[in-house]
């Protein structure tokens, strides 16, 4: 069975680079659990999943390793994701991943979720209560699950293969996740400075943000790259696209960030304590960690995906707020992903979420936004530079 011909077993997008380790895996299976009973059990036990709950899972880890075309899809899964994956290739994002007869869409994930976790448990071994992050996470999801359907299995899949893939550490106020940098926006350096741009064509609106909106934009970004220079629309550090081109020589400027650059990137808890001096001591502890438990990922920068970074807050919140702090401190690159006062991240009722709300009806359009900080630039990070 060629890899395409796999490929048909699986009802969603795989990533690209489980093609170059199909082969490997075909050499390698002998069709071993995707979840032994040991693994389920020690899983149940370290997350304080109920008596129901641990033979619920035991169950559907059977039902997956007694049918042929399920337990080779699973293995597969876990292959790609556990044990051949480096711990910054996690790209697999559904809720629906294959069909197995007697389990929910939910009952499958879950089972390769706790494959994945029974690994980090098992081998990794690292602190529990600096792993209680991806452990409170299966817990917590599954019994959602059990809450919300009836029965138990795994909500939110993609954020768990996160968590349950041993990667996600939670370090004083900030989650951390070793990943790579996208492929819509590049950042170029002369060793001192930093320079972000869009790749390819992008609508540009009057204040300078990236937009779908065609009627709304009042130029195009630009981004030529040959042997000699780049020639693109630069993006400020404060998330402004500028209308107009500039040509960088590569004789001064290389690439820092571009796609598959290894980063850490946050995810940002609610509640916390959101401030640059506690994000730069978050910032130290896990670049650390990192160094020592995955030795082979060497991350660029620290990087951030959410609404949190929007340039536009500039519009609705104190010079002095510590969102605006912490924004002025990291180099933002908006998307053209839009948000409102219905953002599920701003608590309803807010003033923040008002005053969001009031600007959104007067036009203005709040962007989605990535941010990246150098590594060699957390240690002073909160010293503010325009």
């Amino acid at each position: 069975m060629n890899y395409s011909e796999f490929k048909k077993q699986f009802n969603f997008e795989l990533p690209s680079y489980a093609e170059e380790l199909y082969e490997s895996f075909s050499a390698e299976y002998d069709g071993s659990p995707v979840l032994t009973e040991r693994e389920a059990l020690v899983v149940a036990e370290e997350t304080g999943l109920p008596e129901d709950g641990k033979k619920e899972l035991i169950r559907c880890a059977g039902v997956i390793n007694n049918n042929a075309a399920s337990r080779i899809c699973g293995a597969f899964i876990r292959y790609i994701t556990v044990q051949k994956r480096k711990p910054w290739q996690n790209q697999i994002y559904t809720e629906d991943l294959f069909d197995a007869e007697g389990l929910e869409k939910e009952q499958v994930g879950w089972v390769i979720v706790a494959g994945a976790l029974a690994d980090t448990i098992i081998n990794k071994k690292p602190p529990k209560e600096l792993n209680r992050e991806n452990l409170n996470a299966f817990r917590g999801y599954s019994r959602s699950c059990f809450e919300k359907n009836g029965y138990w299995g795994i909500l939110e899949w993609s954020w768990n293969m996160l968590c349950a893939g041993g990667c996600m550490f939670l370090f004083g106020v900030l989650k951390f996740v070793p990943g790579e940098f996208g492929s819509d926006f590049k950042v170029i350096t002369d060793g001192k400075r930093y320079v972000s741009f869009a790749c390819g064509e992008h609508f540009i609106d009057k204040d300078g943000a990236l937009t779908n909106d065609i009627s709304a934009s009042v130029g195009k970004t630009v981004y030529t790259e040959n042997n000699d220079e780049y020639i693109v629309n630069v993006i400020s550090r404060r998330g402004v696209a500028e209308n107009k081109t500039t040509r960088f020589s590569k004789k001064i400027w290389r690439d820092f960030l571009s796609e598959g650059t290894h980063t850490l990137n946050i995810h940002i808890p609610s509640g916390i304590e959101y401030t640059p001096e506690r994000i730069r001591e978050a910032f130290g502890t896990a670049i650390d960690f990192y160094k020592h438990f995955y030795p082979s990922l060497h991350p660029a920068a620290i990087t951030g995906y959410s609404w949190i970074f929007a340039p536009q807050l500039e519009k609705v919140l104190d010079e002095n707020s510590n969102i605006l702090r912490v924004n002025r401190s990291v180099y933002v690159i908006p998307t053209k992903g839009e948000y409102g006062a219905d953002c599920r991240f701003l608590r309803e009722g807010s003033q923040l979420q008002r005053r969001i709300k009031e600007q959104t009806e007067n036009g203005v359009r709040f962007h989605y936004s990535v941010m990246y900080i150098p590594i060699n630039e957390t240690q002073n990070f909160g010293n503010e530079t325009e």
